[in-house]
């Protein structure tokens, strides 16, 4: 079906052109017409309704207004233009336009390919989205380019200024996304835009919300994951906030979703492509890094902070691969574990072994050691023993513990590290995180009074140690 009068009118005093539904410069629905009879077509029609009306004998006196190159190329001629150059043009698709003077330029995108049904794509130009008045899944849109003589410029995949460039994003949370760069200052040009269900990524959005999870400010941070390579530099941290990254993943999935409006490094996070945009590559299905069973492989510069489990390989800003080491830790857990006293500690013969370090110096927040920490046995933040009084420390390297509290000044002699030794809050406890290269052998014991005593030598091995005390009733101790 062409263009008619009934979807546009003719002003030959104004030498205009006016779309009839342009008031609120949309078709409404996924029709050849909305709901007021707009016919939507390509522009090659609407050039043949036009050569047809000035070809009729009544205007014949009238200036012609429009001329084609091609079926795809067309101009204004004769001082002849849209009525309204802000909305007329959006009921056009198939081909480029040009004003009479030449300022003014309409160019066409379209999309190939096969996203997923009801996907929505949008449009971002000098960094701002475009209003979207067109409809879900590929899109077949002009977009001016060039106003008042001047192409309208988009940063290109390298960060370089371009004459009529624009984005194409679709990102719609539960599937993977995909964007695309395109130059439209040559004219109409297709862009391929595939996407697919993500089987990772089904939590609703409500609950994702909820998971705490934050991306810290953007800069160069020194970070050593502790996997013998030492400290090197990221981009950005992403603090997990206790999440696993199953659940992290979700929520950087969400925060880079269409119309979530995040803020993520001063944009959109609709927008956010990379930790450092026009150098690293793009990973345009999931841009903070994918997940394949349950590990979380970041993208370049991405370094995660506070997690459940180390279940994720990093790439630092060099773009080197960083594996963490094989954190472990010690899970004890139990229905009435609360207010039980839970310890785990290296041992030989069945108890503790108390001698496992020799103090060369302390001060008010360190205790030195006379040889370095065993990274096999010592939590990343936790407790230091000297005798029987506890010093809490909040982390470690070589020699020293650092963060102690409370203040160690006077202590000598011999010290040791638990895996764990705490008074249980909770139904379970964990340690924190321990880089495990080799089994050693440890006593668990829990003990609260009104239970039997539990004490088992066991073993701290590959996969850490989980257990489950049998705390049974002392009808003695009532």
């Amino acid at each position: 079906m062409a263009f008619n009068s009934a979807d546009w009118t003719i002003d030959y005093a104004a030498k205009t052109v006016a779309n009839n539904d342009n008031s609120n410069g949309t078709n409404g629905t996924n029709l050849p017409h909305d709901a007021s009879g707009t016919y939507q077509g390509e522009i090659l029609e609407f050039f043949q309704w036009l050569a047809g009306e000035f070809a009729s004998a009544a205007q014949m006196d009238d200036a012609y207004p429009i001329v084609s190159d091609t079926p795809t190329v067309y101009k204004w001629q004769n001082g002849w233009g849209f009525d309204d150059e802000a909305n007329d043009y959006k009921y056009l698709k198939g081909g480029d336009i040009t004003s009479s003077d030449g300022l003014e330029f309409w160019a066409s995108v379209y999309t190939i390919g096969a996203p997923v049904s009801g996907s929505q794509i949008y449009i971002t130009q000098n960094d701002a989205e475009v209003p979207i008045w067109w409809y879900e899944d590929n899109i077949d849109v002009l977009i001016q380019v060039k106003t008042a003589g001047a192409f309208i410029q988009s940063d290109n995949t390298t960060g370089t200024p371009t004459d009529g460039g624009v984005w194409l994003w679709i990102r719609e949370y539960g599937h993977l996304f995909n964007h695309g760069f395109v130059d439209l200052s040559g004219g109409r040009s297709p862009i391929g835009l595939d996407t697919s269900l993500d089987g990772a990524n089904g939590t609703a959005q409500g609950t994702v919300t909820a998971y705490g999870v934050t991306i810290s400010a953007f800069g160069t941070i020194s970070r050593d994951l502790n996997n013998g390579n030492g400290a090197v530099n990221y981009d950005v941290e992403v603090d997990c906030n206790g999440k696993t990254m199953d659940e992290v993943y979700e929520y950087l999935k969400m925060a880079t979703s269409y119309d979530w409006d995040i803020t993520i490094n001063g944009d959109d996070g609709q927008e956010y492509r990379s930790a450092d945009e026009g150098v690293y590559t793009d990973v345009k299905g999931a841009p903070f890094g994918t997940i394949a069973g349950g590990t979380l492989y970041g993208a370049r510069g991405v370094w995660f902070t506070n997690y459940s489990s180390a279940s994720f390989v990093l790439t630092d800003a060099t773009g080197t691969t960083q594996s963490p080491p094989n954190y472990q830790k010690v899970n004890c857990n139990h229905p009435s574990l609360v207010g039980c006293q839970v310890f785990v500690a290296e041992s030989s013969g069945g108890l503790a072994v108390k001698n496992q370090y020799v103090i060369a110096s302390v001060s008010a927040n360190t205790i030195d050691a006379t040889l370095s920490l065993d990274n096999n046995k010592t939590p990343q933040t936790g407790y230091a023993k000297i005798g029987d009084t506890k010093y809490a420390y909040t982390g470690y390297s070589g020699v020293q513990l650092t963060g102690v509290t409370p203040d160690p000044t006077g202590e000598t002699g011999d010290f040791y590290i638990p895996l764990l030794d705490v008074l249980a809050d909770t139904t379970t406890e964990l340690s924190d995180n321990v880089i495990q290269s080799g089994d050693i052998t440890v006593i668990t014991s829990v003990r609260k009074y009104g239970f039997k005593p539990y004490d088992v030598e066991t073993t701290f091995g590959t996969t850490g140690l989980t257990f489950t005390p049998i705390l049974a009733n002392d009808p003695q101790a009532s």
